[in-house]
């Protein structure tokens, strides 16, 4: 065995750690997490809950949820309504959407975008596990 091979081998054994390579990992998390880099990701996919029953949204969410994550989407924007015209269809929607971040273990953060955006009556969220691709 080589002087090389004897030395890869000892590393490989003894787990040294590329003190270079964390730090560069632990700013890039600290990147990801920071409220201001969340706030500007352009948002990757719409979808538009308006004129949904309960269930036809929590089963649209459930099937575009699925579909952004297989595609590598790090956020979405869930269109559901303000809840302030004569039906109280869009005041459901916006609960469910809430319910259904909640209860994702998919998703993370979330908020309204600005006004332009929808304000209140959408709703922006992060796809957890593709938020460190």
């Amino acid at each position: 065995m080589t002087f090389a091979e004897s030395f890869e081998k000892y590393l490989d054994t003894h787990s040294t750690v590329d003190k270079d390579e964390t730090l560069k990992k632990i700013s890039q998390n600290k990147k990801i997490t920071s409220p201001d880099y969340i706030k500007n990701l352009p948002v990757d996919a719409v979808l538009d809950l308006h004129g949904l029953t309960r269930d036809e949204a929590w089963s649209g969410i459930d099937i575009f949820v699925e579909d952004c994550t297989r595609r590598g989407f790090k956020k979405i924007m869930l269109i559901h309504g303000k809840g302030n015209h004569n039906s109280d269809s869009d005041c459901i929607l916006k609960d469910l959407v809430r319910l259904y971040i909640e209860k994702s273990p998919r998703l993370g953060k979330s908020g309204h975008p600005d006004n332009r955006n929808g304000g209140t009556g959408a709703t922006w969220v992060i796809i957890k596990q593709n938020l460190s691709k």
